[in-house]
């Protein structure tokens, strides 16, 4: 989408680092040879009807984007996940929610995983508003569909915000091009595979929007920070961890602003104290029940959650594509393998036209009060995505690196680096589109300029030409970063959890559902979810402290987790296991009512080992094996 904006009619009113633009007039008197103004007209969209229209135009293109990246889910969206075990822990989480709630359960804490010890969710990402949201959908089709329907909403809607705020500077155009990169980027595309918490990024936009209220408009400081803690409090309730990183970006911002305008943030220091402080009180408020279970309720944790300096971006990140693009020559793959962490968390990648085009338009016009912030945030914010020490081609090198100074602050100590590279992208994409909108204000210019001598009245509109270039410069930045089709896991949920036959189980008890549930096999709650919660289950993919207070994200703590884990995994037979006592104890410790074994690899060796623990066969209903012990 090349900044090709039309007319330009007038500009908004002038406020402080990021507002102050000239007239057209200004503009059109400059020399068509002389320096670039330091902003440029804002024609964004016309106001009332027809910027409605506009925007609706923008929201409906960025929403077929979304449905053709996710097209794969939409053909069978109550029986596909993208991503495996992340993806289960999220459809549990978007089911519980309304289920523990219409229930008159704690939403929060609950037995329902790690029978019969318990979970903090909160410690997890449980997403709590946004199950709340879709309560509907999960309540008519299930937590499956309403994941694929939050996955599918998520980028577009990011995009939006950016590209809602943006209009306060740029034209469409621009604004739309900078709301593509960032919804729909490498960081977007790669956290989709499971991560919902980090997918809806519609935060750091209105952070920006509300800190432009109150350093630059002079919007009233206590309803503006009210209405900025109403967005704090429904993002913590789906992200702890953007609002915290989108807090430390909007800080630095605040600081380079400052730096730049003195003047204006001495003046705006009141205003600016008197929004936060509104802020944090309304936040407050709509936040102190989860956060008084989350840091003094049963089942806390200590500690940081993800262990330090594995999820950073490499040097090499920026300019090597992933198995996610889909232009990923095989060197190119060959260097994103040696990468530290999950592959789904290399999500920096900008490609090299991208970088060579946002580097020449930061240096160009570094007097333009959008690029003079977003620069050196986009440098902030590929730093500290790095890590603590400097990886470079999936080694670690001594290079000691900002970020060492955070990794152990409270808060910000479980913020994985890499996912910086959210704001990387976001910063990139305002660059780029104040370069795209100044190019179409300069092509402009330069055609009224001829016009005008040959005739003696000046052209409107961008010209064809200048068009055409935008849209092949933003085409040559974009295409590098063009997601492979995804790849979906069936959920293969057995008819037994979904029909009358999993009344069988008593509701309220706990039931031993194999294979065990653990961070990379979680069907267990999956299946528990489509059974809407009648069971308790011992296991999860959750969050739950160790035995030093630590967070850990399994249970895998008496003899018989243990030998579960072992025997699905091939690394001990059940003969093995049936030998040991403490494995039979701990089953008479747990004293299930029900063992449900669903299809899995190993589903033989644990029907033995069940088997042998209950002294009785199986029952076979609906796909699964089902123990039913005397007590």
């Amino acid at each position: 989408m090349p900044a090709c904006a039309g007319h330009p009619s007038r500009a908004f009113p002038a406020g402080g680092p990021v507002s102050a633009v000239p007239t057209e007039d200004a503009v059109s008197r400059e020399p068509a040879s002389g320096p670039a103004p330091s902003g440029g007209p804002v024609p964004a969209a016309p106001r009332g009807p027809g910027r409605f229209r506009v925007s609706l135009a923008v929201l409906a293109g960025y929403l077929a984007l979304a449905l053709a990246v996710f097209r794969a889910a939409w053909a069978d969206p109550g029986g596909v996940l993208y991503g495996a075990s992340d993806s289960a822990l999220f459809a549990w989480y978007l089911g519980w929610i309304p289920h523990a709630l219409g229930e008159g359960l704690d939403p929060f804490v609950t037995s329902h995983l790690n029978a019969p010890t318990g979970s903090n969710l909160l410690w997890s990402t449980p997403v709590p508003l946004l199950g709340l949201l879709t309560a509907p959908v999960t309540a008519l089709f299930g937590p499956v569909v309403s994941l694929n329907l939050l996955l599918t909403l998520a980028p577009a809607l990011s995009a939006f915000a950016l590209f809602r705020a943006l209009l306060r500077w740029l034209p469409a155009q621009p604004a739309a091009f900078a709301g593509l990169l960032y919804g729909f980027g490498p960081y977007m595309i790669g956290e989709s595979y499971g991560h919902l918490h980090l997918t809806f990024a519609v935060f750091p936009p209105l952070l920006l929007i509300a800190l432009d209220d109150l350093l630059t408009r002079a919007r009233p400081p206590l309803r503006t920070g009210a209405l900025l803690g109403l967005a704090v409090a429904a993002q913590a309730m789906i992200s702890e961890e953007i609002l915290a990183t989108s807090a430390l970006i909007g800080g630095i911002g605040v600081v380079i602003a400052g730096l730049g305008h003195r003047d204006l943030v001495r003046a705006r220091a009141g205003a600016l104290g008197q929004g936060l402080l509104s802020c944090g009180t309304v936040a407050g408020l709509l936040l102190a029940w989860p956060l008084s279970v989350q840091f003094f309720g049963d089942q806390r944790v200590h500690g940081n959650i993800q262990p330090h300096n594995v999820a950073v971006s490499d040097l090499l990140t920026f300019v090597t594509p992933t198995p996610a693009q889909l232009m990923a020559p095989d060197a190119g793959l060959r260097h994103s393998a040696r990468f530290t962490g999950n592959a789904v968390e290399v999500t920096g990648y900008l490609g090299i036209p991208l970088i060579l085009g946002a580097a020449v338009i930061a240096v160009r016009l570094r007097r333009d009060p959008l690029v003079s912030l977003f620069a050196p945030l986009a440098v902030v914010a590929a730093v500290l995505s790095l890590g603590s020490r400097l990886h470079v081609d999936g080694r670690t090198t001594r290079v000691r690196l900002p970020w060492l100074a955070l990794e152990n602050l409270p808060v910000i100590n479980s913020a994985l680096p890499s996912r910086f590279a959210l704001y990387l992208m976001m910063a990139v994409g305002i660059i780029v589109a104040v370069g795209l909108h100044r190019a179409a204000l300069r092509g402009t210019r330069t055609a009224r300029h001829r016009a005008g001598c040959r005739s003696g009245r000046g052209g409107r509109g961008v010209p064809f030409a200048t068009c055409a270039g935008l849209a092949v410069a933003a085409a040559v930045m974009v295409v590098p970063l063009l997601p492979r089709a995804h790849v979906t896991t069936p959920t293969a949920t057995p008819a037994f959890f979904t029909g009358d036959a999993v009344r069988a189980i008593p509701a309220g008890s706990t039931a031993l559902v194999l294979p065990y549930p653990y961070p990379t096999r979680t069907e267990a709650m999956l299946w528990q979810a489509d059974a809407d919660y009648r069971f308790r289950i011992p296991g999860c993919y959750c969050t739950i402290p160790g035995p030093d207070g630590r967070a850990v994200f399994n249970a895998w703590t008496d003899p018989l987790n243990s030998a579960l884990v072992a025997v699905e995994q091939g690394r001990l037979d059940a003969d093995t296991a049936l030998a040991d006592p403490a494995v039979r104890g701990a089953f008479e410790q747990l004293a299930p009512a029900a063992i449900v074994l669903g299809p899995t690899p190993r589903r033989a060796e644990l029907s033995r080992l069940m088997t042998g623990i209950t002294g009785t066969a199986p029952t076979d209903v609906d796909g699964v094996e089902l123990w039913l012990p005397r007590r």
